[in-house]
C-alpha cells in the first residue's frame, strides 16, 4: 500500500506536501567555499550597468558624496535577498510563486509580477557590450554611421546568451561558472588598473563618499536628473526581480527544501528532471529547526561577506577608476562615454593594450549582466507558469517552458535594439525600484503570515524590508514626478 502523502495549507495557493529537510554539510570554511554559487551570480549582475555605467556617471556628475546611496542600497538588498532565500529554504518554492500565495491569489499577483519581470529586462546591457566589441573592431568608438555593425554584434551577444545557457547539466551551474570567470577577470583587472593609474588622493575621497549619508544634489527641479539617480540607487547592488532570482538559483543548487522539488536542467547535456509545481515544507521538530538554522547560517555568511562586500567593493573600484581618469563635471551624453574616456586614458599610458583591456572589461561587465538578468527573468516566468500547472502540457519537462520563453524573450529584446541602450538601462533600473517597493512589503507579508511562526524572520529583518520599500519609494516618487513634469511641461 502506498504511503499517504501529508499536506498542509499554505496561504491562498495549493497545499504543500510535507517532506524531510536534509542536513547541510557541517559548517566550516572548506564547505562554505564549496557551496558558493548564488552570490557569484548576483555579484556578476552587480558589477554591471550600476557599477560600470550608472555609478561612475552619477559620481562624475554629482560628486563622490552620492555613494552613500550605494551603501544603504547594498545593505537593504542583502536583507531582501536573505528573506527571499528564507522562504525557499523553508519550502523549496521560488519567491514569485510564493508571493502568488498572498490574497487575492495567483490570478492577480501572477500578471502583476509577470509584467514587472518583462519590464525588468532589456537588451541595453547586450547593446552596450556590443558597443565595446564594435570599438575593438574599429579601433575607435562607433558613431551613428556604425549602427549596423553595433546591431550585428548586439544580436550575436544575445544569441550567445541563448547558446551558453543551452549547455551543461543544469542551467544554474552553467551560469555560476560563467559568472565566476567574469567576476574574477573584472575584479583583478580593476584592482591592477586602479593601483597603477588612479592618484592616491582619490582613494580616500571615493571611500569617504560611501559614508556621507543623506547628501543629495541641490535643486529638486530640472537641475537634478532623478532618472539617473533613481536608476543608480536601484542598480547600486543588483536590482529588483534580479535579486529575487536568488531564491530560484538557491533552489536549483538544492539548498534546504530546494533539494526536494527539482531544478531546471540544461537543454544539451542535461536530463529530464521532475520538478514539483508546488513547494514542500518539513515537519517542525527540534532536529529540523536546527537544520533550518544551519542552512540560514550558510546563506547569511554568503550574503553578508561575499555579496554585500563584493557589491560595495565592485562599486568602489569602478567609480575609483572613472573619477581617477575623468575630470568631475565632464559632460557625458552617449551611453558608453564613461568607458570610452577611460579606455582612451588608459591607452595613453600603456598603448593599444589599454584600449583593448578596458573595452574587454566593459564587455564582460555588461554581457555578464545580460546573461544573468535574462536567465533571472526567464526563470521567474517559467516558475510562474509551472506553478500554474503548465507541466501537464509539456510532458512534465520544464526545459520546454524555459527555452520557449528564452526564445521569445530573445526575439523581444532584439526588437528593442532600435532604442538607445542607456535609455533602456535607465528604464529597467527604475523599474527595479518599483519592484523593491512592492517586493519588500509583499515579502514581509509572505514571511510573517504564510510561513509557520517558527520559521519567520526577527524584527531586524522585518524592519529592513520596511526600510527597503521606503528607501526606494522616495526615488520612485522623485523620478515619477520629474518624468510627469517633462511630459506635461509642469
Amino acid at each position: 500500500m502506498a504511503k499517504a502523502v501529508r499536506t498542509v495549507p499554505m496561504g491562498y495557493g495549493p497545499p504543500m506536501e510535507i517532506g524531510e529537510l536534509p542536513a547541510p554539510p557541517p559548517f566550516n570554511f572548506r564547505n562554505f567555499i564549496r557551496m558558493i554559487g548564488v552570490s557569484a551570480i548576483l555579484i556578476s549582475i552587480s558589477i554591471g550597468s550600476g557599477e560600470w555605467l550608472l555609478g561612475p556617471r552619477s559620481v562624475i556628475q554629482y560628486g563622490p558624496a552620492l555613494l552613500w546611496i550605494a551603501t544603504v542600497a547594498t545593505v537593504l538588498q542583502t536583507v531582501f535577498n536573505l528573506e527571499c532565500q528564507r522562504y525557499t529554504l523553508a519550502t523549496g518554492e521560488s519567491i514569485i510563486p510564493g508571493l502568488m500565495r498572498l490574497w487575492p491569489g495567483r490570478w492577480v499577483w501572477g500578471p502583476v509580477w509577470a509584467l514587472i519581470c518583462l519590464l525588468s529586462v532589456s537588451p541595453g546591457w547586450a547593446a552596450s557590450s556590443a558597443t565595446a566589441l564594435a570599438a575593438l573592431h574599429l579601433g575607435r568608438l562607433p558613431t551613428d554611421a556604425d549602427r549596423g555593425l553595433v546591431l550585428v554584434y548586439g544580436i550575436l551577444a544575445m544569441l550567445l546568451v541563448m547558446l551558453v545557457m543551452a549547455f551543461g547539466s543544469r542551467v544554474e551551474r552553467t551560469l555560476a561558472r560563467v559568472s565566476t570567470f567574469a567576476v574574477a577577470f573584472i575584479f583583478t583587472s580593476l584592482i591592477v588598473l586602479d593601483l597603477w593609474l588612479v592618484p592616491l588622493e582619490w582613494w580616500g575621497r571615493v571611500a569617504a563618499g560611501f559614508f556621507q549619508f543623506g547628501y543629495l544634489p541641490s535643486g529638486s527641479g530640472g537641475g537634478v536628473d532623478w532618472t539617473l539617480i533613481g536608476g543608480f540607487a536601484a542598480y547600486a547592488a543588483t536590482g529588483g526581480v534580479l535579486n529575487m532570482a536568488a531564491s530560484n538559483w538557491m533552489r536549483d543548487r538544492g539548498w534546504g527544501m530546494g533539494s526536494q522539488v527539482g531544478y531546471i536542467p540544461a537543454l544539451v547535456g542535461g536530463r529530464k528532471v521532475e520538478v514539483s509545481p508546488t513547494g514542500k515544507i518539513f515537519d517542525l521538530t527540534a532536529e529540523s529547526l536546527a537544520r533550518f538554522r544551519e542552512w540560514l547560517r550558510y546563506s547569511r555568511w554568503e550574503q553578508w561577506t561575499l555579496y554585500c562586500g563584493g557589491c560595495l567593493l565592485g562599486m568602489y573600484l569602478c567609480v575609483l577608476l572613472a573619477v581617477g581618469l575623468i575630470e568631475p563635471g565632464t559632460p557625458l551624453k552617449g551611453n558608453y562615454d564613461v568607458a570610452a574616456i577611460q579606455a582612451h586614458a588608459v591607452s595613453q599610458v600603456i598603448g593599444g593594450l589599454g584600449w583593448v583591456w578596458v573595452l574587454l572589461i566593459g564587455f564582460w561587465v555588461l554581457w555578464g549582466t545580460q546573461i544573468s538578468a535574462t536567465d533571472a527573468v526567464v526563470r521567474h516566468l517559467t516558475d510562474t507558469l509551472w506553478s500554474a500547472g503548465l507541466g501537464r502540457w509539456t510532458r512534465n519537462d520544464i526545459r520546454v517552458v524555459y527555452y520557449i520563453i528564452m526564445a521569445v524573450i530573445t526575439v523581444w529584446l532584439a526588437i528593442l535594439f532600435a532604442y538607445n541602450p542607456l535609455t533602456l538601462v535607465l528604464l529597467v533600473a527604475n523599474m527595479a525600484g518599483v519592484a523593491f517597493v512592492l517586493g519588500g512589503l509583499t515579502l514581509l507579508w509572505l514571511n510573517t503570515r504564510v510561513l509557520p511562526p517558527e520559521l519567520r524572520p526577527g524584527w531586524p529583518s522585518r524592519l529592513g524590508l520596511v526600510l527597503l520599500s521606503a528607501f526606494y519609494a522616495f526615488f520612485v516618487y522623485q523620478t515619477g514626478q520629474q518624468v510627469l513634469r517633462q511630459l506635461f511641461g509642469g
